[in-house]
């Protein structure tokens, strides 16, 4: 009587461990992964928070306004009024985001771009900058940073130059140096009263103001 009662407790314990084990080792993405996620949050371009989630336990993405580029390490706040060009998309790979937006006149909008150059071997970002600026409406090549100003945004140092002043039209870029790429935010304001005054002050047009609020939330990641 004792041998059968030991072995019915036997087979009962034997049952309930391989019931656990297969909960918690066969079946992780109910159990095991989702006690295993960290409480911890990862802050957006915006100041909005996510969580880890799901069996791996990564980030969710983080919602509109905010814009991520995973791929090129980068991250920021699209700017109100601004929607994504998805016209803007082609054979250039340099490419990394647009966003367009009606100007007074309707019609050119005003244009936002991101682009990311890659530093080649034997190149400095200093070779990559230069070769990448060409001066509007000439298609002049940079030769050196005498046209360019070192500007502090929320402690990050972008280089900045005005491309083209033409026909109410100012376009400039802003270039951030990080270990192995450039990456280059342009703005293209339209309607630009005073254009051709040399006392215009570029940086406080609201077009242009609006690209340092979005330069300002510029999260980057090596």
């Amino acid at each position: 009587m004792k041998q059968l009662l030991a072995g019915v407790v036997i087979l009962f314990v034997v049952g309930f461990g391989s019931f656990l084990y297969r909960n918690t080792v066969e079946r992780p993405g109910i159990t095991a992964a989702q006690r295993a996620c960290p409480m911890e949050a990862k802050i957006c371009p915006d100041g909005t928070s996510v969580e880890r989630t799901g069996p791996a336990c990564t980030f969710s993405p983080c919602l509109l306004p905010n814009v991520e580029i995973p791929d090129a390490g980068i991250s920021f706040v699209m700017p109100a009024g601004y929607v994504a060009d998805e016209n803007a998309y082609g054979a250039d790979i340099r490419l990394l985001a647009a966003f367009v937006k009606p100007s007074l006149s309707g019609n050119p909008q005003h244009t936002i771009v991101v682009y990311r150059y890659l530093i080649p071997e034997g190149k400095t970002a200093n070779d990559v900058i230069l070769e990448s600026t060409r001066y509007q409406p000439a298609d002049l090549t940079a030769e050196d940073f005498s046209q360019f100003s070192d500007v502090s945004v929320n402690e990050k140092t972008f280089r900045e130059t005005t491309i083209e002043r033409f026909e109410a039209l100012v376009h400039s870029s802003y270039y951030l140096v990080r270990e192995s790429d450039v990456l280059r935010f342009d703005i293209t304001e339209h309607d630009v009263t005073g254009w051709m005054e040399p006392g215009l002050s570029i940086r406080d047009l609201p077009e242009h103001a609006v690209l340092l609020g979005l330069l300002r939330s510029v999260q980057t990641t090596p």
